[in-house]
């Protein structure tokens, strides 16, 4: 069995868990405050640190990224300023991407700095964003049940499936030549565990009947998932045969979830 951590990022809360094939152990390490409404968390390999994205409050411009040391201590609370809304969080090599409302801001890990804005037309309300083999984005628009892809080295996204049967997906996960995604849910309906072939572009609901307004989606193996249910802050174990445990129960409005494995 591994030592493992699950962190959720309604406060941010860290978790410690011992997994086996049997059943989950999960006892909480570390709770840290200080965010404005935060939304997603990531880590950076190269360093060790993780960044947060802060949703703040409705003024334009006051949205912003924490960057936290790996046992989850504020290193600098504000390192990026003047967001809006800023949500999923994906790093590929030194970048970090984020997506900015109806924007993918592209940051300079290194500097610190923005280097690069992708304003996505017609978009509503960009969520999650993950990344293929290619270096290809995609990127969830909760708002239009679609998602967006921007093309490696691309100056321009585009809208690449827009369907109802996307139940206005939130968070999406590149896995094994797979599409992976967190129905939000609508009509009081809850929200499904999706599938997405990129090939053909169908659609496949893995959960056989609804879960609820699914966020945070993050790798256990190319078979099994976490999962965040954003209404209850549950946190389920799901595989891809649509057999699933619930894990903990962290605070209501838990958003994206980082897993990490490690001895």
């Amino acid at each position: 069995m591994n030592l493992k951590s699950l962190f959720s990022a309604a406060t941010i809360i860290l978790f410690g868990a011992i997994s086996s094939a049997q059943h989950s152990e999960v006892s909480l390490i570390k709770k840290v405050e200080g965010f404005s409404h935060p939304e997603s968390v990531v880590i950076d390999d190269a360093s060790d640190f993780m960044y947060v994205s802060n949703m703040a409050d409705d003024v334009p411009g006051d949205g912003f990224i924490s960057r936290l040391s790996a046992d989850g201590t504020m290193e600098t609370r504000e390192w990026i300023t003047g967001l809006k809304d800023p949500k999923g969080l994906l790093i590929d090599g030194d970048k970090l991407y984020v997506t900015n409302n109806t924007e993918i801001i592209e940051i300079d890990i290194n500097k610190g700095e923005i280097s690069k804005t992708v304003k996505v037309e017609d978009a509503t309300s960009l969520n999650d964003i993950t990344t293929d083999n290619n270096g290809d984005l995609y990127i969830s628009d909760s708002g239009k049940s679609a998602i967006y892809k921007l093309e490696s080295g691309a100056d321009e996204a585009t809208e690449w499936l827009n369907s109802k049967d996307l139940e206005y997906v939130n968070g999406v996960l590149y896995v094994n030549g797979k599409l992976y995604a967190g129905g939000w849910g609508s009509n009081n309906e809850p929200g499904n565990m999706i599938m997405v072939n990129p090939e053909d572009k169908s659609i496949e609901k893995i959960s056989s009947e609804g879960i609820g307004n699914l966020d945070g989606v993050q790798k256990i193996d190319n078979e099994t998932f976490y999962i965040s249910d954003w209404g209850t802050g549950k946190i389920y174990r799901i595989n891809t045969d649509g057999k699933k445990e619930e894990i903990l129960t962290s605070e209501k409005s838990s958003g994206d979830i980082l897993y990490l494995n490690k001895e």
